[in-house]
């Protein structure tokens, strides 16, 4: 019988307690692993989701808020910018890429964005293909079609050719007809990208403009039209259902709409990193919008999750220290219980090195199938609270190994390897005489 034998079924007589040790070494690294992971799922979930975006442009008020409701679809949306304002933006000269958002609206709770077809060319880098692609489908092109992100066909079962009704504000309400007279029909179903996307619905400029006509007030400015621009907007959306096939009938520069309109708020993608800079500082002077990096808003949240991190890390690796003294204890004990056992092997003729790599073996054996539950574990944790965290907020955790969770695993054996040293010195040092005639 070789020592490995020996030292698996020493582990096997003692399964209780072997068990216990495997468990605490298996919670340990788990918590260690998941808390790494989640913390590295976010990060990637955050800068995926922001990548194809610039510089964002709204009214005054809180950046996060501007970018979290832009982005990540969270949050309630600031006041709107004046159509005017965002024209004069996308006309200068300095643009090269312009596209504006309109929230305030939801079906089921995914939020509604009205926008332009120039949504769907954004890019993470100019050499990348196009961020958002239809699975099936076509892009809008004429008011009251909408676009689905993949999460919501797949949560709602809605598919190409299917209608449904929006509700006003960015919540779920009990009265999902206010837009009754105004339904969405689906035309186009994006590709998963696993962002905030996934779960939006875009429709056309003129769809959030008129069916917030009808109602004559724009929920986000709370401010009161007057009777006649709801007339307007009720007779463009009649004329939106005559148009041909294909056509876009409502244009978003269409005269009767101007006035009362507005815009939440608009990405802008300057010609040159001068003309950013530039642009950047003319709009924040300014006291009709603000311009804002949404990479200096993630810093600040990865700033912010940062402190909660080092305190979840410090909880694990007090887990992490009671294993190693479990496995002091438990190794100890069963070598002063395995007094007498260890002095028959000695006076048949083991050494004592033979009987120190015995205990050494044994506590290797409890580390590995620890860690090896560990690893398994974590994933598992990190995958349940991906799915739950990605059910509670639109970001999209990204679970991934990397080379730094090995460093986790390393640690945990250099320890539970540490913790055998004591009672396999113990072991080492035993007096064969004294416990072999023992009774």
């Amino acid at each position: 019988m070789t020592l490995l034998q020996m030292a698996w079924r020493n582990l096997l007589n003692r399964r209780v307690q072997t068990l216990i040790t495997v468990i605490v070494i298996l919670i340990g690294v788990s918590m260690a692993l998941s808390i790494m992971m989640l913390s590295d799922g976010i990060k990637q979930g955050i800068v995926k989701a922001s990548e194809p975006y610039g510089m964002i442009v709204g009214s005054k008020g809180s950046a996060n808020q501007l970018v979290f409701n832009t982005i990540f679809l969270m949050d309630n949306p600031l006041a709107n910018i004046s159509l005017d304002y965002y024209r004069s933006l996308e006309a200068d000269p300095r643009v090269n890429q312009a596209v504006p958002f309109a929230l305030g609206d939801n079906y089921k709770g995914f939020r509604i964005v009205g926008t332009s077809a120039e949504f769907f060319t954004l890019k993470g880098k100019l050499a990348d293909p196009p961020y958002f692609r239809l699975a099936t489908g076509r892009i809008f092109d004429k008011a009251f079609e909408a676009v689905i992100g993949s999460k919501v066909a797949g949560e709602t079962g809605l598919a190409v050719g299917d209608t449904f009704v929006s509700g006003h504000g960015v919540a779920v309400s009990n009265e999902q007809d206010e837009h009754k007279e105004t339904p969405y029909t689906v035309v186009g179903i994006l590709n998963g990208v696993s962002a905030p996307s996934d779960k939006g619905i875009y429709v056309t400029m003129d769809s959030y403009w008129v069916s917030h006509g009808q109602h004559g007030h724009d929920e986000d400015d709370e401010t009161d039209h007057d009777q006649g621009e709801g007339v307007q907007a009720s007779a463009a959306h009649k004329t939106s259902s005559q148009a041909k096939p294909g056509q876009a009938a409502l244009s978003w520069t269409t005269n009767q709409l101007e006035a009362p309109q507005g815009v939440t708020a608009a990405l802008i993608k300057p010609k040159s990193y001068m003309d950013l800079m530039k642009m950047y500082q003319e709009i924040n002077q300014g006291a009709r919008a603000q311009a804002v990096f949404p990479g200096q808003i993630i810093a600040k949240i990865f700033d912010m999750m940062g402190s909660g991190e080092q305190v979840l890390k410090y909880i694990s690796y007090v887990v992490l220290g009671m294993s190693g003294l479990t496995i002091i204890l438990a190794l100890y004990g069963s070598t002063m219980e395995r007094r007498r056992t260890v002095s028959i092997l000695r006076a048949i003729g083991a050494s004592r090195n033979s009987v120190l790599a015995i205990v050494l073996l044994e506590c290797v054996l409890i580390v590995v199938l620890g860690c090896i539950g560990g690893i398994a574990g974590g994933y598992l944790l990190t995958l349940a609270l991906s799915m739950y965290i990605g059910t509670q907020i639109s970001i999209t955790v990204i679970p991934m190994y990397n080379w730094e969770l090995l460093s986790v695993v390393g640690v945990v054996g250099c320890i539970g390897i540490f913790a055998g040293i004591l009672p396999a010195m113990s072991a080492y040092r035993m007096e064969v005489a004294r416990y072999l005639n023992s009774q």
